[in-house]
């Protein structure tokens, strides 16, 4: 994606939890630090997965929320396919639909990488940062630093 003329990459982080997609819009302020925006919306919830009518609101919602918020990019903390701590089968429809959102790149950070990250590369975290929101915060910020 190209950015216009003095435009700012702002990154929505995206967690996946059960039926919701939580939200975390960052940029780089004027310093070259992370700075969270402060947004109503900090979730969607996609209703029904087997509706094709939820389905297409849920990915409306996306993109209106990325328009609204001139998302560039979104980056969403990957989920494991197998195993124990495997993601759902919703999980997998959510992280198709932020794929499909018009005029966004997506890319993916895994746990581990966002881990060593927050050791390594944060300081502090916003201020009145949401619990839930904190992996959302750091996919976010992972890609606006790390790229």
């Amino acid at each position: 994606m190209l950015l216009r003329k003095g435009a700012k990459m702002r990154v929505c982080g995206c967690e996946i939890s059960a039926q919701e997609v939580r939200l975390a819009v960052v940029e780089l302020n004027d310093e070259g630090d992370v700075e969270m925006l402060r947004l109503k919306t900090t979730r969607i919830e996609l209703a029904d997965d087997t509706s094709e009518t939820d389905l297409r609101a849920f990915l409306a919602s996306l993109q209106e929320f990325a328009n609204e918020h001139q998302i560039t990019t979104f980056a969403i903390k990957t989920r494991a396919k197998k195993g124990r701590m495997a993601g759902g089968a919703v999980s997998f429809k959510i992280e198709t639909l932020i794929q499909l959102v018009e005029d966004c790149d997506t890319r993916f950070v895994s746990p581990v990488a966002l881990s060593n990250f927050a050791k390594k590369e944060i300081e502090a975290y916003p201020e009145k940062l949401l619990v839930y929101l904190k992996n959302a915060y750091l996919a976010g910020a992972y890609v606006l630093i790390k790229g």
